[in-house]
C-alpha cells in the first residue's frame, strides 16, 4: 500500500509538472477590488487594443465567443465603435451607456520581447544506416527556433461607475505566432473571472 501511494505521487508529480511546463500562458499578477461588494457582471463589452484592425477583431470576437459559452452576453467593441474611434473616451463612454453594458473589458499588451532557443541534435549514421556499414561517421547539428513573450493586461470595470474592478497580468509563449496562444491566454482570463465569481 505504501509502496503504491508513494508511486502514485510520484506519477501525479510528472503529470502536474508537464501540464504546467506546457502551459503557454503564466498569471504574473491579480488584483480584485477589495471594497467591491457581491456582483456579477452579464452584459459586456470586449475591447482588445491593437495597431491593425484585423488583430482587435480577431482577439475580441475569440473572447466573445468564450464569454457566451458561459451564458454571457457579450459584444465585440468592433461592432460598435469604428477602429479610428477607439481611442476617443467620449465615443467609448456614450456606447456603454446606449446598449446599457454592465461590464467592460479592456486588454492591451504591456511589454513584447522575443528570444532565441538554441536545441543540439546528434546524429549517429551507424544506427540510421542500421548497422549496414561497420563504421560510420557521427555528427552534431543545431536548430535555432525563436519564441515570442508578450505580456498583456486584462481590466474589467464596472459600467456603471467606470471604476476598476478586476485586473489581471501574464506572460504568455508563442513559438512562431502569437495569434495561435491568444486562445489560451483568453481562457486563463475567463476561468480567473468566473474564480472571482465575477462572471
Amino acid at each position: 500500500m505504501k509502496t503504491s501511494t508513494i508511486l502514485f505521487g510520484v506519477l501525479y508529480f510528472y503529470m502536474f509538472f508537464f501540464m504546467t511546463s506546457c502551459a503557454s500562458t503564466k498569471v504574473t499578477g491579480e488584483w480584485k477590488d477589495p471594497n467591491l461588494t457581491a456582483k456579477q457582471y452579464k452584459k459586456i463589452m470586449v475591447m482588445g487594443v491593437a495597431k491593425q484592425p484585423q488583430d482587435r477583431k480577431s482577439y475580441e470576437n475569440e473572447f466573445v465567443r468564450q464569454l457566451q459559452a458561459k451564458g454571457l452576453e457579450a459584444v465585440s467593441s468592433h461592432t460598435l465603435i469604428q477602429h479610428e474611434n477607439m481611442w476617443e473616451k467620449e465615443t467609448i463612454v456614450q456606447t456603454i451607456e446606449s446598449m446599457d453594458f454592465d461590464g467592460v473589458i479592456i486588454t492591451q499588451v504591456q511589454r513584447s520581447k522575443e528570444r532565441a532557443k538554441y536545441k543540439s541534435h546528434n546524429y549517429n549514421m551507424y544506427d540510421y544506416y542500421n548497422r549496414s556499414y561497420a563504421i560510420a561517421p557521427y555528427y552534431r547539428r543545431s536548430t535555432t527556433t525563436y519564441q515570442q513573450q508578450f505580456g498583456f493586461e486584462s481590466n474589467l470595470y464596472d459600467a456603471k461607475n467606470q471604476k476598476l474592478v478586476f485586473s489581471l497580468n501574464s506572460d504568455t509563449y508563442a513559438q512562431d505566432n502569437i495569434h495561435k496562444r491568444l486562445g489560451s491566454y483568453i481562457e486563463t482570463v475567463v476561468n480567473k473571472l468566473v474564480q472571482n465569481n465575477l462572471i
